[in-house]
């Protein structure tokens, strides 16, 4: 006589219906993972003030700036480096001073000056490719201080939250 086997205790079942249900529960760690990026990506240096759409970072003991903009984009052109204000409403005028640290390199920190040009700024300097550098610029009264991240490889960098 035959007997008939729930169909709950049947192995094809359980891929027709658990991989999907597998696959949705990954989806929703993976969404919540990229809404609560880690700790990794944040650092405090004094006091942290976001004014318009850019985070500016100064000392505790200065005022922070009113910059209003949209972020500057450093990117390298052979041995220059260039910052490049994202909109025109940038203060300009003065220099900047760009501040590379990195762990994993040989010559692991580097000041490069640069001073006003046409579309920004520009200074000469060139970066090792082969290391992630974090970034830090300011200019030279120390008004407001910008962070960024310059992954190996990459030929620039957004500097904004």
């Amino acid at each position: 006589m035959n007997q008939t086997r729930s169909a709950w205790r049947e192995p094809v079942v359980w891929m027709l219906v658990g991989l999907p249900m597998a696959s949705v529960a990954i989806g929703f760690a993976l969404l919540f993972a990229a809404v609560h990026p880690g700790r990794e990506d944040s650092e405090t240096v004094g006091r942290v003030t976001k004014v318009g759409k850019l985070l500016v970072s100064a000392e505790a003991s200065e005022p922070a700036s009113e910059v209003d903009t949209a972020g500057l984009v450093l990117r390298t052109k052979g041995d220059m480096v260039e910052a490049v204000p994202v909109d025109g409403d940038f203060p300009r005028g003065g220099k900047l001073i760009l501040k590379l640290t990195s762990a994993d390199a040989p010559n692991g920190e580097r000041t490069i000056q640069l001073s006003p040009s046409e579309l920004g700024w520009r200074g000469v300097g060139s970066l090792d490719g082969d290391h992630d550098w974090t970034v830090q610029l300011s200019p030279d009264n120390s008004a407001w201080l910008l962070h960024g991240r310059w992954t190996r490889q990459a030929r620039s960098v957004r500097l904004m939250p």
